[in-house]
């Protein structure tokens, strides 16, 4: 687990966000976060399952993920659990973002290209993207599809991620594109 975060909203949603980097060794799939909401007395008073936006995530790699729910009364601390399943699947990490520039406005949205230098795709490929504060702290969390017919070998293709502006300023974000 690295830099998770939580915040309210106006409508009384809670909002954790955050990115868990898988160093276990092996590709993992069917990766499930279960985060425990504890009042100030310890006492659970909720919990909630997520799921990061990957199906599979490749050994070293990092992902986003994120939990929108409404809890009915206030919680003073949370922890996440985090269960996958060992995996011999290998999404495609060869493919390269060739260029790439984000835009705020209502909707923050980035656009770029994607080159696969290798053997054409099964499927498609998954294009992540993760949103950070000035404090480097996961404020939002995108992503965008790209077909395998748009992207088949040694071709680049352009892609597009829209997310809902965050709570607070985005001042970076990070990409992570996966193959399938």
């Amino acid at each position: 687990m690295l830099n998770d975060t939580s915040y309210s909203d106006a409508e009384g949603w809670v909002h954790v966000l955050g990115e868990i980097v898988n160093n276990t060794g092996v590709n993992q799939e069917d990766v499930l976060l279960t985060v425990s909401f504890y009042d100030e007395l310890n006492r659970q008073i909720g919990e909630e399952p997520t799921a990061p936006i990957v199906e599979v995530i490749p050994q070293g790699s990092k992902v986003p993920f994120s939990l929108d729910t409404e809890l009915r009364v206030p919680y003073e601390r949370y922890e996440i659990t985090v269960d996958a399943v060992p995996t011999d699947r290998e999404p495609r990490i060869d493919l390269e973002v060739l260029n790439h520039a984000g835009t705020a406005g209502e909707i923050y949205r980035i656009t770029g290209e994607v080159h696969n230098p290798g053997d054409p795709l099964f499927a498609y490929a998954e294009v992540v993207a993760t949103l950070y504060n000035d404090a480097g702290l996961v404020v939002n969390v995108g992503y965008g599809f790209l077909s395998a017919d748009d992207l088949g070998s040694d071709q680049t293709a352009p892609f597009e991620v829209l997310v809902e502006q965050p709570h607070e300023s985005i001042v970076g974000y990070a990409l992570v594109v996966l193959g399938f």
